[in-house]
């Protein structure tokens, strides 16, 4: 399952620290960042079960960064 997320990440840095911040919690997800479209898209696979959307948010919320789950 692909969870979208449109996120205020600025930068590539920015986005390596959320991506070490999120593999803490789950090594198995798969996490990359679209910082070229304009939503800032963060985009999170889980190799094994659904994504704890909680969890994600509660990360980057902890963090200061506006997050916003996307829907189909």
């Amino acid at each position: 399952m692909v969870e979208v997320y449109k996120t205020s990440v600025q930068d590539q840095l920015q986005a390596g620290i959320v991506k070490q911040l999120l593999l803490v919690q789950n090594p198995l997800l798969e996490i990359n960042f679209d910082l070229e479209d304009c939503d800032k898209i963060l985009r999170i696979k889980n190799i094994e079960d659904a994504v704890d959307i909680s969890s994600v948010l509660k990360v980057l919320n902890e963090t200061g960064i506006y997050v916003e789950v996307l829907t189909d």
